[in-house]
């Protein structure tokens, strides 16, 4: 059976800036047809490596692959890929229907070839009657939406996102968010997006590529990266965990550092062995005389009110805290200040992680 080749492939990617390493040897691949994730903070890389993607910087090691072609050393217009960048970058003198049709010029695609895939990239993106309006006359939603249109009019074989949404508003944002996964499905595009909203990267991805200090510190679904983060950092940057360092005391308890002994997931190691326990708030439960396989009894010590769902932190009398996020209350008030209870959850709610 013969393995397809992959869209993307990044082979030992390795960029320094002086004394600063950017990239540290980076390996990732983009199946067809998928939409793929760069997470991460400021400085983590992720930018970096979208420039090598694109040819706009070369690695000092390593090599790039689209569909098998080695495009390492080749100019960014050689390598077949649409961009959409935050800032839009389109030509303020050039109309709609012109900015989306110049790859095709520069392409040099007939007039009449050319205006049938403007009106198509036009009606792909909802504006059918802006053609001939200038980039100053458009909110920053359809400046972005004709940003898309031009780098998807001559069928890239991959488009890259450079947190294309950072300047719009939450509402709008959230709307773009969800109209760019439905044209990337539409067009069955392979792409790369980046950006360092952990939310945004939640919603738009097939995969996610988790990036730390230049390094990828984890490649999964986004089902796997949030229930199963691979370490310390990925816990701590998707979304919210409890995290607590643990060393284990037999082969089914484990000990927190206040004294608080609970159950182990399934799979932990032996005895001795320090790990850290990860548990996403919304897991644990409230106990009214029921068991669970671990257990905390406390008081709320603070409350904040989220929309759908309230936080609450909760402290025992030995000063372990935990925290869980509930669907607010549709008929009674939410628990206040101050007011005992006891959360529980099962062993298996839970994730290891080596503590190192």
């Amino acid at each position: 059976m013969t393995l397809a080749i992959p869209a993307l492939r990044v082979v030992g990617a390795t960029r320094r800036f002086g004394a600063i390493t950017a990239l540290a040897g980076i390996d990732l691949e983009a199946r067809k047809g998928e939409m793929l994730t760069l997470l991460g903070p400021s400085g983590s890389g992720k930018t970096t490596l979208l420039k090598v993607i694109a040819g706009f910087e070369v690695p000092d090691e390593g090599e790039v692959f689209l569909a098998g072609r080695n495009v390492t050393l080749a100019p960014p217009a050689r390598r077949d890929i649409g961009m959409v960048f935050q800032n839009y970058a389109l030509f303020p003198h050039l109309t709609v229907a012109q900015n989306i049709g110049f790859p095709l010029e520069m392409r040099k695609v007939s007039r009449a070839e050319r205006h049938r895939r403007v009106q198509e990239a036009l009606e792909l993106v909802e504006l059918p009657e802006h053609g001939d309006r200038f980039p100053r006359e458009l909110s920053g939603g359809q400046q972005q939406r004709v940003a898309l249109a031009r780098a998807v009019v001559f069928g890239p074989s991959l488009l890259l996102l450079d947190e294309p949404f950072g300047a719009l508003d939450r509402k709008l944002r959230e709307q773009m968010q969800l109209e760019v996964r439905r044209l990337q499905r539409r067009l069955k595009l392979t792409a790369v997006f980046v950006t360092h909203d952990q939310e945004e990267a939640l919603i738009l991805s097939d995969r996610i590529a988790v990036m730390e200090g230049g390094r990828l510190s984890q490649l999964g679904s986004p089902q796997d990266i949030h229930s199963r983060p691979a370490n310390r950092f990925v816990a701590a940057f998707i979304g919210e965990s409890n995290l607590f360092r643990a060393r284990i005391v037999d082969g089914n308890h484990a000990e927190l550092e206040r004294g608080l002994r609970i159950a182990l997931p399934e799979g932990a190691p032996g005895a001795g062995t320090d790990i850290a326990l990860i548990l996403r708030p919304e897991r644990p439960r409230r106990l009214q005389g029921e068991r669970a396989d671990a257990s905390l009894s406390g008081r709320v010590v603070d409350v904040v009110y989220l929309g759908e769902t309230v936080k609450y932190r909760i402290e025992d009398e030995h000063g372990a805290q935990i925290t869980v996020r509930w669907p607010y209350p549709a008929h009674d008030a939410p628990l206040a200040l101050g007011e005992a209870l006891t959360v529980g959850w099962d062993r298996n709610d839970m994730h290891w992680i080596p503590w190192s």
